[in-house]
């Protein structure tokens, strides 16, 4: 078991007011057995009440309002949390991880892609074959895909972030039969959030981290999981105005 020190901040700046602001965070540690979290706060500017409830994926969701005009939205989430990767999540799959949805689906030469490659094995297996070959085919670039690009969308450019290189394994994955999920979280050390993914091996979840091919250990902390991105986002909100949006966001994962 490690402790670390975490903190998020994320700044989502309007080119004109907005208001009637309606949203939902998705930005405190999710709670398993494998992480504890000793301590925890979300504060949001301009300031609200935010209500905390637990979401059908079993994420912890604060839903807040700010009716005023504001040109700039900043939330804060800060704590100490306790990660122990040993300790395994032995739920059974929903369905749901089981199919691919908008953002995971198969296009022809995604599938192509897949049908050429199959490979035979256990479980762990067939998911260590295609890190390695995802790794090789597939080039980590930022600022060619955004948030609403597609498995088949970043496959068909070459390149994206870590998103893509989740949301790509999952399509693949699922289609092999394995359930999987997404999750969207912190990673040792100070820079953006991280996503990697989840899959079910029969007994428990595993998780492993395709962008850089790699099976998760301590260093990994879970903020949200489900079926891709869109069920995973920080915040999503609605609201009256606004203009363009412009999000930046800064975390850290510091270990005591």
């Amino acid at each position: 078991m490690k402790k670390y020190l975490y903190s998020l901040r994320t700044d989502l700046k309007f080119s004109e007011p907005a208001q009637v602001h309606t949203f939902l965070l998705r930005a405190t540690p999710f709670r398993t057995m494998s992480q504890e979290a000793m301590r925890a706060s979300l504060t949001c500017s301009p300031s609200c009440v935010l209500s905390p409830y637990k979401d059908g994926f079993g994420n912890v969701v604060h839903a807040g309002y700010i009716r005023e005009k504001h040109s700039q939205f900043v939330f804060c989430s800060t704590g100490e949390i306790a990660i122990d990767s040993y300790v395994k999540d032995t739920s059974e799959p929903a369905p749901y991880y089981l199919y691919n949805y908008p953002l995971t689906k198969m296009d022809e030469q995604l599938r192509a892609y897949f049908e050429d490659n199959v490979p035979s094995g256990n479980v762990d297996e067939v998911v260590n074959f295609w890190l390695t070959r995802i790794s090789c085919d597939f080039r980590y670039e930022k600022g060619v895909t955004t948030t609403k690009t597609t498995a088949s969308e970043a496959w068909a450019i070459g390149c994206g972030v870590c998103q893509d290189y989740s949301h790509i394994l999952i399509s693949i994955l699922r289609a092999q039969g394995i359930p999987c999920r997404y999750i969207a979280g912190l990673l040792v050390g100070e820079g953006a959030t991280h996503a990697w993914v989840e899959y079910y091996d029969g007994k428990y979840w595993v998780g492993v981290d395709p962008t850089h091919n790699s099976i998760c250990n301590d260093s990994y902390m879970k903020l949200s999981q489900g079926p891709d991105f869109s069920a995973c986002s920080l915040e999503k909100g609605v609201f009256l105005g606004g203009g363009e949006q412009f999000m930046f966001t800064k975390s850290a994962l510091i270990e005591l």
